[in-house]
Formats: structure tokens, sequence, C-alpha cells
């Protein structure tokens, strides 16, 4: 049983018996001051009284304290009757005064008391109104509200769907009719007619509504009456404000599958278009060469015959990349893209690159840097090696006849940097983001340079696997070109410093 318990079962009879209690204290008052005096501190205990409790005590203190002064200080002495005039008067007087006293300080009181339950659900409403902007979905508006409503937890229950609101102390003392209510209005369908008589429905139930414009979220169950000085006013605004934010992210929700939606369609789209154009042309190179090998082989000389089973060779191997990144692209999308990583030197990588890029450099030339110095790499080699193809491949299709791939190996800080520079017409700062995205290509049209626009999405996705990044700069080795100032793809994968003091034990072998 706590103090406050104590103070209310006892508080009637200690006002009475009090005044009673207080006179041998009086009695040492007059023995120094005035008797007119003594008034006085009966007084000052209604006034406490008044403050600290309630006007009806400080009342009942009153005129306990009047008897007594009667009784102990007012002739005849030992009773309550007074003959004189003057002690009458005194009498009244105190008891008017403490009367007057304690109401108005008991007034006083329960102002304070409501400026303070006021300035307590202000900072309230100011910390939801923080919180609720920041919500994305309906379970964050709810659990908004609960640590809203956790001071009255007692007074209060927050049904919601899935919640064990059913346990709490307030719904247990319902009847089964009345949580039966609670449940079909939990589950009610909301229409702009329904909508209209929500609150015909929360005075009927004694419930208010947490809802959007489609469903209810929520009813809120409180017993305003425990709660002292409750202002009903800012108590709705926070209710109309959850109730906002629910529909706020009701429609976020629904825009987000929408945009969804929307971006699936122009993957599709965009797969489609890139399959129909990048597909199309080595397919109808493969059946033109195929049909006049089979039309015309008896006519054809064997280097003819082996110039058109070698376009149809290339024309393949083209079809296979192009299915590989579509493949690639799959498994980065679904997140089934695995590591197996194992120690290997980036001169090993390279060298199974170069291999792989030979039928494409008929008109280019390859040059490579590596510094010697190098630490060896722990990373998923096929994956490593399919990115680095991918930039030099994109890096041939936009590069002239001619001209040269320069790639660069070196150690920066804590990272291995790869540089891939060419030569062509380059990419403008404000799409070097954009070239990650899938299906971008730099060109649009049917005179656009072949490739799906995967190579660099793809490209960017296993490095960033590895704990790298990709990026894409100016060619610093052609700034004063204005025709072809050429691009750097530049590839940072970190070096992980327990591996590498690992590996310097086997290089020193």
């Amino acid at each position: 049983m706590n103090a406050e318990v104590i103070l209310r079962k006892f508080a009637y009879p200690f006002g009475i018996l009090f005044p009673w209690l207080l006179t041998p204290l009086a009695f040492l008052i007059t023995d120094y001051l005035p008797k007119a005096n003594v008034p006085l501190l009966y007084i000052v205990m209604v006034v406490f009284i008044a403050i600290n409790v309630t006007v009806e005590l400080a009342i009942i203190n009153a005129l306990s304290s009047f008897f007594a002064f009667s009784f102990f200080f007012a002739e005849p002495y030992g009773s309550i009757m007074i003959h004189s005039d003057e002690d009458l008067l005194t009498v009244l007087l105190f008891l008017l005064t403490s009367i007057l006293v304690g109401y108005m300080a008991t007034k006083h009181k329960r102002n304070i008391q409501k400026i303070r339950m006021r300035e307590f659900m202000t900072d309230i409403e100011l910390e939801l109104l923080e919180r609720l902007p920041k919500a994305i979905n309906t379970e964050d508006v709810i659990a908004a509200m609960r640590d809203a409503l956790t001071p009255w937890h007692e007074n209060c229950v927050l049904i919601t769907h899935g919640d064990n609101w059913a346990t709490h102390p307030m719904i247990r003392r319902l009847s089964n009719l009345r949580k039966t209510y609670l449940e079909e209005l939990l589950e009610l369908r909301l229409t702009p007619e329904v909508i209209t008589k929500i609150p015909q429905l929360e005075e009927e139930h004694n419930v208010y509504f947490l809802y959007n414009s489609k469903q209810v979220i929520g009813l809120l169950r409180i017993v305003t009456e425990n709660i002292q000085d409750l202002p009903e006013d800012i108590f709705l605004l926070l209710l109309h404000q959850v109730n906002i934010s629910l529909e706020r992210t009701r429609l976020a929700a629904e825009l987000e599958k929408e945009k969804i939606a929307k971006e699936n369609e122009l993957l599709r789209s965009a797969l489609l278009s890139s399959v129909s154009h990048d597909f199309r042309t080595p397919l109808t190179t493969m059946i033109g060469a195929t049909s006049t090998v089979i039309e015309l082989g008896e006519h054809l000389d064997k280097q003819q015959t082996r110039e058109l089973l070698s376009t149809v060779l290339e024309e393949a191997e083209r079809l296979n990349r192009y299915t590989q990144n579509l493949l690639d692209m799959t498994k980065l999308g679904f997140g089934q893209l695995q590591l197996e990583c194992d120690w290997v030197s980036l001169e090993e990588i390279m060298s199974v690159v170069k291999k792989r890029l030979k039928p494409l450099l008929l008109h280019h030339k390859l040059t490579e840097d590596i510094d010697s110095n190098l630490p060896s790499l722990y990373v998923h080699a096929a994956l490593l090696e399919q990115a680095i193809f991918n930039v030099v491949d994109n890096a041939i299709k936009f590069s002239p006849k001619n001209a040269s791939i320069d790639i660069e190996c070196k150690k920066e800080n804590d990272s291995v940097v790869i540089n891939i520079f060419d030569k062509g017409t380059g990419i403008p700062e404000a799409e070097r983001e954009k070239v990650f995205e899938r299906f971008h290509t730099a060109e649009k049209g049917d005179r656009r340079k072949s490739g799906s626009g995967l190579g660099l999405t793809i490209c960017q996705g296993m490095i960033m696997a590895h704990g790298g990044k990709v990026s894409i700069h100016a060619n610093p080795k052609r700034v004063g070109d204005r025709y072809n100032p050429g691009c750097c793809v530049r590839i940072e994968l970190p070096i992980n410093q327990q591996q590498e003091q690992q590996e310097l034990p086997q290089s020193d072998e």
C-alpha cells in the first residue's frame, strides 16, 4: 500500500483530529504571544491541507479548528459555547478566513495542476509530432502512439490487430458482448459513409478510432475520469495527428507499390528492347552466314567458308556474353551471387582477361602497367575477371579504331586500384552515375553501340560484393582533347591487413 492510498484512507480522520492534537502547541504560543495570534496557527494548518490535499478536507479541518479554539481559548473554557462577543467575532472571522483561504489555496493548486498537465501534454505532443513525420509505415505510427500513452498505461488500452489486448485489466472487466463489439469494430471495413459515422460509433462504444481511409488500424479505450486535468483538446489533437500519419503512410505504401510495379514494367520493357536489339544483330549475321554456307557451299573456297564460319563463331560468342550478363544481373538482383574467395595475384586475373579479350581486340591495343609490389587478393577470381572484362569490353565499344585501352594497377593506402583508361568520346559528368543503372546505354536508338546496358551494372555489383567500389572519372591523360577526351573507370578493392600479413610469409618462401 503506497503513501497516496494511506493518505486517502486516513485523510478525513486526520483532518478532524489534527486541530485538537495541535492545541498543546497553541498553549505554548499563548505563553509568549497574545491569544489573538492563536487562530493564525490554525489558519496555517488549513492552508497547508488545502494546498496538499483537498478543499473539502480543508473546510472540515477549519470547522474542527473552530471547535477546538472555542473549547480551549474562548470563555467559558472547556465548552464550545461562547459568551464573549469579542471571542465570538474572533472565532467567526477565523472560520470565515479559514474557509476562504482554504478554497482559494485549493483553487490555485488546481490551476497549477492544470497548467502542469497541459505542459506535460504539450511535451508529449511535441515528441509525438517529431516522431510521426519520420514514421515510414503503420507499425512506426502505432509504436509512437503507444509510447505517448505510456504515462496512462493503467487507464488506457490500445487495441490493434494481432495484439494481445484482451489481457489488459480494462478489457477483462468488460462483458463478452462488449468484447465482441470491439472485435467487430476492429474488423470494420471503412467506406465514406462509415467514416462519417465514426464519431457516433466512438460515443456509443466509448472508444477512439485510429484509422486511415481504407481500414481501422486500432481502437483506443481510455478512462479520462481517472486522469486528472487531462486537456481534452490536446488529446483529441494527438489522435487527429496520428490518423493523418496513418493515412500518409498508407498513401506512401501504395505509391511505393505503384513505383515498384512501374519500375518492374520499365525493366521488362527495357529487357525486351535490349534483347530484341542486341540479339537481333548477331542472330541476323549468324543466319546470313550459315544460310550462305548451306546454299552456296559448293561454290565457296575454303577461305571464304572459314571467314563465314568465323563470323558465326564471333557472333555466337557475343550472344553468349549477352546471355551471361543477363544471368549475372539476375543473380545480383535476387542476392544469389555467392563469393567463393581464394588467394590470387592480379597478374593471373589480367592474364585470363586478356585471353578472353583477344577476339575483341582486332582493331584495338591493350596495354597494362601492374605494380610489381601488389599483394595477392583474397577474391572470387571469376567474378573479378568478369568485372574487369565488362569494363574493357565497354571501353572497346566506345573507342575509335586503333585506339589503345590502358590498364593501370597500383596500391593506394589500404586498397588495390585498377584504372582502365580509354580514348573514346567520354562520359559527361552528369551521366557518370546513370551508367551504372540497369539497361542504361550512352547512345539510344538503332544507331547505338551494341550492348545490353548491363556490363557496368554487373561490374559494380561484383566489386561491391567484395567491399569495393567503382567510379568513373575523366581521363587525366587526355584533358586537352575536346572530341575524344576518353574516361577512366576506377575499381577499388580493399586490402584486409590481416590477410595481407598472412600472405607475406608465402611470398618470402
